[in-house]
């Protein structure tokens, strides 16, 4: 469920919200304005605009909505159904991102900009296949078009995409997603759960730093030991050489 954002005109997800003064408050999360919904007074006893005593009154139930700041506003937009909606079947919409952002990043892009300002990419140097996944997270993406109402679908391809080490490749594709439908929830909490799998992936650079540690150790007391030894000989010979300059060889 959605609700239309007065101040700032956009589809909002209705995750949060509170009761006030017999009305209802839900914020956007966008923008941070207030829309508050409240029940209309019954307008049985009076007559409609033009005098007609026969048009139907205005009932309890209809929500008015008045947005903070503002003197007045229309009826709280309430959206239904439009999180699960499928995305095409079409390899150009599931893989290359619409006409206006970056190919790499999918960031938003001005027609006279010749690199991103998000990923450095120079616009001409771009290669697509540098950039497309593998054979097999291409065909579990395309498989995962015609369910994605379904959450356990897309558990199952960041499943496969964190296995093959291709979770980046995993969150442009939500990115493309994104890039053509801002407002599909299903998408914007798949992202969430990417960065959230990334950050399991913890490096072993403390585990290996034990062996390496105890190398370095011995390699620096082989290297003491053999100082020490061309020290002793360098101070026999030394002493030889005086023997024999004295002519006390036995």
């Amino acid at each position: 469920m959605k609700f239309q954002c007065e101040a700032c005109e956009r589809l909002i997800p209705l995750e949060s919200y509170r009761l006030e003064s017999g009305g209802l408050v839900v914020s956007c999360q966008r923008c941070g304005a207030e829309n508050r919904a409240r029940a209309a007074q019954p307008l049985a006893a009076s007559p409609s605009v033009g005098g007609d005593p026969f048009a139907s009154p205005r009932t309890a139930e209809e929500p008015v909505l008045e947005a903070s700041g503002r003197v007045s506003a229309p009826a709280l937009r309430v959206v239904r159904g439009a999180v699960a909606t499928s995305p095409p079947l079409d390899d150009d919409a599931l893989f290359a991102p619409p006409t206006g952002h970056c190919p790499k990043c999918v960031s938003a892009r001005r027609e006279v900009d010749t690199s991103c300002s998000q990923c450095g990419l120079v616009y001409a140097n771009f290669v697509e296949s540098e950039h497309q996944p593998s054979e097999a997270l291409r065909d579990e993406w395309r498989r995962l078009a015609g369910e994605w109402g379904q959450w356990e679908a897309h558990d199952r391809l960041l499943t496969l995409a964190m296995g093959r080490g291709e979770l980046a490749t995993a969150g442009r594709l939500y990115r493309v997603r994104l890039a053509r439908a801002p407002d599909d929830a299903v998408a914007q909490r798949a992202r969430e759960e990417i960065v959230r799998r990334a950050t399991l992936v913890v490096p072993t650079e403390v585990e290996g730093a034990g062996p390496s540690l105890l190398s370095r150790r011995m390699r620096g007391a082989a290297i003491a030991v053999l100082f020490l030894v061309v020290l002793l000989m360098t101070a026999f010979i030394i002493q030889r050489v005086g023997v024999l300059m004295s002519g006390d060889v036995p």
